[in-house]
């Protein structure tokens, strides 16, 4: 009698700060030279929009506060100020180049740049809204809920993301999940659930 486990999807963890901030400058420099993003549904639009008001903001401030420092001490304030607002924008800019993806074989619910879930397609079954709060960035666990994961870059979530059968995730650390439910953060719930309507995965013999 042979005895089958539940489907495996994978877990891509955070990657170093240097490997962050090469995602930030890719993604901003594809976006600065019009390369065409992802297609797929968005996420965390609350940090891209706070993000961006900060960076055009200290964009302001900058040429203000320039203005009454010594002229020695200027260069070096204007290229610290350089950093700061490119890092903002490359942060913005990474989070709107990789949205989710939806395909025939996985479901990528990602974070831009701080982890992402694949789940097989075949195991998806449906989506639902909800108003969850989940400690933490990137993949993890839900706690009080043993059978549920949580993938995103803010804490808030608003989608859950139900399994059947349920898909064996493994959050290194935190160990492995049979996870039943993944929640995400999905700026429209209704496209993410309009995706997964368009793409059926293809059948089994």
């Amino acid at each position: 009698m042979t005895v089958v486990g539940p489907p495996t999807g994978g877990v891509t963890f955070r990657p170093s700060r240097a490997g962050i901030v090469r995602i930030w400058a890719r993604s901003l420099t594809a976006t600065v030279l019009r390369r065409p993003s992802a297609p797929g549904p968005r996420h965390s639009a609350g940090t891209r929009q706070v993000v961006l008001v900060l960076a055009v903001t200290e964009i302001v401030v900058a040429f203000l506060f320039s203005s009454m420092l010594p002229p020695a001490v200027r260069p070096l304030h204007a290229a610290l100020e350089l950093l700061t607002i490119l890092g903002g924008l490359g942060l913005v800019a990474a989070l709107v180049r990789h949205p989710h993806e939806v395909g025939e074989e996985h479901l990528i619910l990602r974070t831009a740049f701080l982890g992402d879930v694949t789940l097989p397609r075949s195991a998806v079954r449906s989506t639902s809204p909800v108003v969850r709060t989940v400690p933490g960035r990137g993949p993890r666990p839900v706690p009080g809920e043993p059978g549920a994961v949580a993938c995103s870059l803010e804490s808030a979530l608003n989608v859950a993301v139900h399994l059947d059968p349920p898909v064996l995730l493994d959050l290194g650390p935190a160990g492995p999940v049979e996870a039943s439910t993944v929640y995400v953060s999905v700026d429209s719930p209704p496209a993410l659930t309009e995706a997964l309507r368009r793409v059926v995965p293809p059948r089994t013999a």
